[in-house]
């Protein structure tokens, strides 16, 4: 790391905490309060300039905590080659393995693209790199743009999780029933409109993997009509159907009950419905409610997965998503999810985190 960085503070400002301010600490921070409200307003301003053409190499943005940065850069650093790194607020605050933000390696794979709908805390960057990919943009979300942007230019990005004290509460799970995301997400749906394998340094298996790959990414943000339209042009196609997996999911989210139930039973058993049944099952062991057990019995007759079944808890729970069972049914769609996107990437020649979690989904 730096013998000096620069933190722009966003938001209310922090205390420096005493170990930054020690003469013989192996890194010197010097603190920029930047008045500034929001990460989303960061862009517009002069300091967004000064983030990018400062005197040091690198240069670390924080909205509001600068304990969290100081932490990241005695504790984790940037090595070298390394454009930036990030803290990441993983998506399932349970802690799952499975889940694909948990431990982001950015480079291979669409981790990149799946990382937005985690939080993020600060992030150092080398300012040589900020030049090369481009400044932030004055989107919704400027740090994850900028992230997806450099992973496309060859830019190499490591992550650590968020410190447990430094988390937020606020539940990051995908909804069962979501509204289309609104304008403010039009950035990232530009990346997914633009995405293509070579990017990501992935070789589909066959166009339908390809395809499949896509009305997932489209799936993991909301973007249903625009999944729809993916899952449905390679219908029947593909190893194990993931496409129309995809499918069936989407119109369970719609909601669309009966559709989804329709599209369960064109796909059959799949790989990963044995981890996805012991998993559902420790998420609803953990409510210990008279409710829950009765669906634990449900969701695995004969300890088989029934897809029918959480079909039906997803249509109970969706008129409400703030009970402690919608919570723990938007968790097992989650990890659902990020199982199927695993499998769907390993057929893409994803990074070796989604191949171990499909490998493992397929031995189980």
């Amino acid at each position: 790391m730096p013998s000096q960085l620069d933190i722009f503070i966003v938001g209310e400002s922090a205390d420096l905490p005493a170990r930054a301010s020690d003469p013989n600490a192996s890194v010197q921070f010097r603190l920029i309060p930047t008045g500034v409200g929001t990460l989303g307003e960061f862009p517009e301003t002069t300091w967004a300039k000064r983030l990018v053409e400062g005197e040091g190499k690198f240069a670390a943005l924080v909205a509001g905590n600068v304990a969290e940065a100081v932490h990241l850069s005695l504790d984790v650093g940037l090595g070298s080659g390394m454009a930036a790194v990030i803290t990441i607020e993983p998506v399932d605050g349970a802690g799952s393995g499975i889940d694909p933000t948990r431990g982001l390696s950015f480079g291979i794979g669409v981790s990149c693209l799946l990382a937005p709908r985690a939080g993020h805390g600060p992030i150092i960057v080398r300012r040589s790199s900020l030049k090369k990919v481009g400044p932030l943009r004055s989107v919704a979300e400027p740090v994850w743009d900028w992230f997806i942007r450099a992973v496309r230019s060859g830019e190499k990005i490591v992550s650590t999780q968020v410190s447990c004290e430094f988390r937020s509460t606020i539940c990051r799970l995908p909804l069962l029933a979501p509204p289309r995301p609104g304008r403010r997400a039009d950035w990232l749906r530009e990346h997914l409109e633009a995405f293509s394998p070579g990017d990501f340094r992935l070789q589909p298996a066959s166009k339908a993997s390809e395809t499949a790959l896509r009305a997932g990414l489209f799936q993991w943000h909301d973007f249903l009509e625009e999944s729809h339209q993916l899952s449905q042009s390679i219908e029947g196609e593909g190893e194990d159907r993931l496409g129309d997996y995809w499918h069936a999911i989407m119109h369970r989210r719609e909601p669309d009950y009966s559709n989804a139930k329709y599209w369960f039973r064109q796909i059959g058993k799949q790989p990963l419905f044995s981890s996805l049944r012991k998993e559902a099952d420790e998420t609803l062991a953990k409510l210990a409610t008279p409710e829950a057990s009765r669906w634990r019995d449900r969701l695995q007759p004969g300890s088989n997965w029934d897809p029918f079944a959480f079909v039906d808890l997803c249509q109970i729970c969706a008129a409400d998503e703030t009970t402690d069972l919608s919570y723990a049914a938007r968790r097992i769609q989650y990890i659902e999810m990020s199982l199927l996107m695993a499998a769907t990437c390993r057929q893409c020649g994803g990074d070796n985190h989604d191949a171990e979690i499909a490998l493992a989904a397929k031995r189980a």
